[in-house]
């Protein structure tokens, strides 16, 4: 190993120089005309004696003296960066948490969009936060932080080529106050990016959080009936049926339209063994039903069709998107009613 300053000569030819910087295999070596020249550190030597070069000056005493010996050292105490005493403080009121995720979007012409995305924090909570995207498969830190009570933040401004690249948006959270507080269970939560629907306006309102019209996202909310979902599908003795995840769930006095179809996507309606599929198989059995409804529809002249895909990872609910802006334009789409399906329901119309 060579040492800026260190004194060498070069093995296979005459001449040689001190070294001026070594970059993994590469010495560079000042010659006494002083050229730099680059070599391979195989093909150096180390002179017997060294001379001290203006590279390498350590400072030496005129006088040499023992050294004392050195003082045993303690270990350094830990350093706390960024923290937050919450010992101090008031127990503030509300035991609940309400985190949303708003987007809106800047419109200069078609395909130059700029989509600002928001972190709101509706409650009572302050809130520790980590954002992060999805492309192909590997996470892309966008910010992390803190955020106060009843406060937001903007986290990213997008363009709308770059919306187009990514598959999903994450948020892991946590929850804290100052003083006394009743913990809550952290959050993670994945938004599949559906292109096609924050380009539409129609899907932007007015709301209570940003001047501008949003699309709000409700985390805590679809975390919420994502779980509930979840519970009733492994409920013991449960019968296959629509899952409904409306809290509370309206009386059912009123049959449904005859106009009105419901095709239930969740992947126990179609097939008897859904342990024995991979996660690619069952999304492919699922969008070949929902095709299937939809050439149905077409041929029976079938104006409204429900189809129930479940809150989870918002994929399906996706994919289903995109196929009818890409396949279908006879056909439109919007949730269906929260009160019935809560956010588990795709609503398709013919035009």
């Amino acid at each position: 190993m060579f040492l800026k300053g260190e004194k060498v000569k070069f093995l296979n030819e005459v001449g040689g120089g001190v070294v001026t910087k070594v970059e993994r295999n590469i010495v560079y070596v000042e010659d006494e005309d002083g050229f730099e020249i680059p070599m391979q550190d195989s093909q150096l030597l180390k002179t017997e004696q060294q001379a001290l070069h203006p590279f390498a000056v350590p400072d030496f005493p005129e006088t040499a003296t023992p050294a004392a010996p050195a003082a045993p050292s303690l270990p350094a105490e830990p350093v706390l960066r960024d923290h937050i005493d919450l010992t101090d403080g008031e127990e503030s009121p509300g035991t609940t948490v309400n985190v949303l995720l708003a987007w809106t979007a800047d419109r200069k012409k078609i395909g130059e969009a700029t989509y600002h995305v928001h972190l709101i924090n509706d409650c009572s909570y302050h809130v520790m936060y980590v954002a992060s995207i999805l492309k192909n498969n590997i996470f892309y830190g966008i910010q992390a932080g803190t955020l106060e009570n009843d406060s937001l933040i903007r986290l990213a401004d997008i363009q709308e080529t770059e919306l187009k690249k990514m598959d999903a948006w994450q948020l892991d959270l946590l929850f804290f106050k100052h003083g006394s507080f009743l913990p809550q269970k952290p959050l993670s939560y994945r938004l599949a990016i559906d292109e096609f629907y924050l380009e539409d306006d129609a899907h932007y309102q007015n709301n209570k959080y940003t001047d501008e019209k949003a699309v709000i996202y409700n985390v805590s909310e679809q975390l919420l009936a994502a779980e509930i979902e979840k519970a009733i599908r492994k409920a013991p003795g449960e019968e296959k049926r629509k899952r409904q995840i409306d809290v509370p769930h309206p009386p059912q006095t009123d049959q449904k339209p005859e106009d009105l179809e419901e095709v239930d996507l969740h992947i126990e309606q179609l097939t008897d063994h859904p342990e024995r599929l991979s996660a690619g198989e069952m999304l492919e059995m699922q969008l070949s039903r929902f095709r299937i409804a939809l050439e149905g529809a077409l041929r029976n002249k079938q104006k409204r069709i429900i189809f129930i895909h479940g809150a989870g990872s918002g994929r399906l609910r996706l994919d289903i998107r995109r196929i009818l802006e890409r396949e279908y334009p006879q056909f439109r789409y919007q949730d269906a009613s929260f009160k019935e399906y809560g956010f588990g329901a795709t609503l398709v119309s013919r035009v």
